[in-house]
């Protein structure tokens, strides 16, 4: 299985990360087919450049998104054109919607002091 994820570089407390497709076996910063992108989280703003044909292609073929890079190829705004061709598999894909029953819950009226 081929997945998108994110390979660490950088020094210790200065984390940079490559967008990469590797096989799932593969280690962290093991071998990768391909380099799609690019995300630094420390540069202010945080810094994100992707090859967005690139993921769409890799996500078209069967590539399996971390977390984490969902969370990025939605950013920017990859997995929407994914949707657009494959709207059935948007249900693998919930864990985006930030929205949680806690948060739908209305606050109850705080009871007055006697």
């Amino acid at each position: 299985m081929v997945k998108i994820r994110l390979r660490r570089l950088g020094n210790k407390g200065r984390p940079f990360y490559r967008v990469i497709v590797a096989e799932a076996a593969a280690g962290r910063s093991g071998s990768f087919v391909e380099t799609i992108g690019l995300y630094d989280p420390i540069a202010q703003p945080k810094r994100l450049e992707l090859k967005e044909d690139r993921a769409l292609h890799w996500l078209l073929a069967g590539a399996q998104p971390t977390e984490t890079a969902a969370v990025i190829l939605n950013r920017a705004g990859v997995l929407e054109k994914f949707f657009a061709e494959r709207p059935n598999l948007k249900a693998k894909y919930k864990f985006l919607d930030k929205r949680t029953p806690a948060t739908k819950a209305e606050v109850a009226e705080p009871v007055p002091a006697e």
